[in-house]
């Protein structure tokens, strides 16, 4: 057994590298593509010697040819490592490159610190750092999900190109469209969903996500109640998956019907505490079923405007701009046509946190809102009293540990389970050791993906999300992910159609691996209530459980097929 392990843990590192992306062909080393010769221009010129070149021989040359070479640091003179400020580098490049003891001469390369994202003010983001926010870039972005922003609309500032902004609906009299005419929509958006990586400005959750602007505030920054109501029903007509609601007042029994209606209809929904700094929620924000969402600074500390009492559920990054660099900072309009990065505090800007982070687990396999927010609740950072606490909730949004949540226990879960039963499965047919590899392998990695990818520091892209997920919910980033649930996926109609047609061939053992993997990622689905296939209600996880053993039946049965034919019975 322990060989088969080694040969079951080397088709797995050899699926690693497959599927990691190759560099692109400009992003090369120092090696490569970087010109030895300097323009005809004063600067630094760097001078490495031969490892033990005496101090007297480096001396020499110097007085020889006139540049002035002094050790690089105290600590370079084992490595005969030089430089001297010259003025005229081309000069100087050419006077030393024929020099015996001088194995490299070039002029100094600037170097500056690289990593993703690249957006220039990513280092003031201190709330997307404190969240975990790159983890769950690397789980699909928010890709296939829904989101709608029901505020004070949402304007397409330049840091939102790219992003798959849509025209929405204004429901403020005398307006015709959901522009934002005062900037708190636009900067909350940014938060949810500002593009990531463009070399501009600063990055956002969730940028993969369709954003739907509903504007119920008008440019003095409030609205009416029927009119955030109408919005809210608007959107769960309209299919989204989140909605983020950075807004609040007294309460009111029309708003407090409609999210309670959202919620139960399946969709999640965020909103703000409020910033009274005392204690009650207001509406929608203690709703039953609303993410109700308080405010910590950078301290991790509760704000001093967040507002405490029963139904605050977790905390997200707020702001406060009594301490410098202390506001959370977006790029929103100026109210004079231009657009402006603006950092400000409130529980505002904590709310669209909560619903990026949903997006993303949403579009990342969680599979359903009720799976989100467990996730979202029980991955949180703990704060103030053990537990869940009235002024904390229960505690502060921790996107990276939701993500290894779901991965390692989902998805890493699936794939053990998955791959052990292709192992047992396989061993049966009495077939060759590298038969009963290969389906272990694809079982495993049909159900549960290459879960561990996303907790490496790698560059999230489409691949890297897909192949981090079992296949059940790849249609969740290809095609929406209200796709996931359809019926006809979620059944034992692809392992059966694929062991048909490969079954008989020399690919059995593909067909046993990947029919046992969906029926161990059915079965899951069916047990813990992951999927809900469309039409079904309270059959669905009848419906995934059968599907799921009739999917495990077939995979036995391409393994019991094989071993009659090398058996002679067929």
């Amino acid at each position: 057994m322990s060989r088969r392990l080694a040969v079951f843990l080397m088709f797995a590192l050899l699926a690693v590298l497959w599927v990691l992306p190759a560099p692109d062909a400009e992003d090369k080393g120092l090696l490569d593509g970087v010109d030895p010769v300097a323009t005809s221009t004063p600067g630094w010129l760097v001078v490495d010697f031969v490892d033990g070149t005496s101090e007297e021989r480096i001396d020499a040359l110097a007085a020889r040819t006139g540049i002035p070479l002094e050790y690089s640091s105290p600590v370079s003179e084992d490595e005969a490592l030089t430089s001297a400020q010259v003025s005229d580098l081309a000069a100087a490049v050419a006077l030393l490159s024929g020099e015996p003891d001088i194995e490299v001469v070039e002029p100094v390369v600037t170097m500056m610190a690289q990593g993703y994202p690249d957006d220039p003010r990513w280092e003031e983001q201190w709330n997307m750092r404190l969240i975990g926010a790159p983890t769950g870039w690397r789980v699909g972005e928010g890709r296939g999900v829904t989101v709608a922003v029901i505020d004070t609309g949402v304007s397409p500032v330049p840091d939102l190109s790219g992003v798959d902004l849509q025209a929405g609906m204004s429901f403020v009299e005398g307006v015709d469209t959901a522009a934002d005419d005062q900037g708190h929509g636009t900067h909350v958006a940014g938060t949810i969903a500002q593009a990531t990586n463009n070399g501009v400005g600063v990055a956002g959750l969730a940028q993969r996500v369709t954003l739907v602007p509903y504007k119920v505030l008008g440019a003095d920054g409030s609205g009416r109640s029927d009119d955030v109501a109408a919005a809210v029903d608007h959107a769960v007509d309209e299919g989204v998956d989140v909605i983020n609601m950075s807004l609040g007042g007294g309460h009111s029994d029309v708003v407090h019907l409609a999210v309670q209606r959202a919620a139960e209809a399946g969709v999640i929904v965020v909103a703000s505490a409020g910033n009274s700094g005392r204690e009650g929620l207001g509406c929608p924000g203690h709703a039953v079923g609303v993410l109700g969402v308080g405010s910590v600074g950078p301290d991790s500390s509760r704000a001093p405007y967040s507002t405490w009492g029963e139904g605050l559920d977790l905390m997200g990054p707020g702001g406060d701009t009594s301490v410098p660099g202390g506001g959370v900072l977006q790029q929103t309009i100026d109210g004079q046509g231009g657009e402006q990065f603006a950092a400000w505090q409130g529980t505002s800007m904590a709310a669209p946190h909560v619903a990026g982070a949903a997006a993303v687990l949403l579009g990342a396999g969680a599979g359903t809102p009720e799976r989100v927010k467990d996730l979202l609740l029980s991955s949180t950072t703990d704060l103030g009293d053990p537990g869940y606490d009235t002024h904390y909730g229960h505690g502060l949004l921790n996107i990276s540990a939701a993500v290894r949540q779901l991965q390692l226990r989902g998805f890493g879960g699936l794939f053990a389970i998955a791959g052990l039963l292709a192992l047992v499965a396989t061993s049966l047919a009495r077939t060759g050791r590298l038969s009963r590899i290969v389906a272990a392998t694809v079982a495993a990695t049909t159900a549960g993906g290459l879960f561990f990818l996303p907790l490496l520091p790698l560059a999230p892209s489409l691949p890297l999300s897909l192949a981090s997920r079992g296949l059940l919910y790849w249609p969740g980033a290809l095609l929406g992910h209200e796709w996931v649930h359809f019926p006809l996926w979620a059944s034992a109609l692809l392992p059966l159609a694929v062991v048909v047609v490969l079954g008989p061939t020399r690919l059995w053992s593909l067909a046993a691996g990947l029919a046992i993997g969906l029926g161990v990622g059915l079965v899951g689905a069916g047990i813990t209530g992951q999927l809900e296939p469309w039409w079904l209600g309270d059959l669905a996880s009848t419906w995934l459980v059968i599907n799921g053993l009739l999917a495990l039946v077939v995979g036995l049965a391409a393994g019991g097929l094989q071993r009659a034919r090398t058996e002679g019975r067929l």
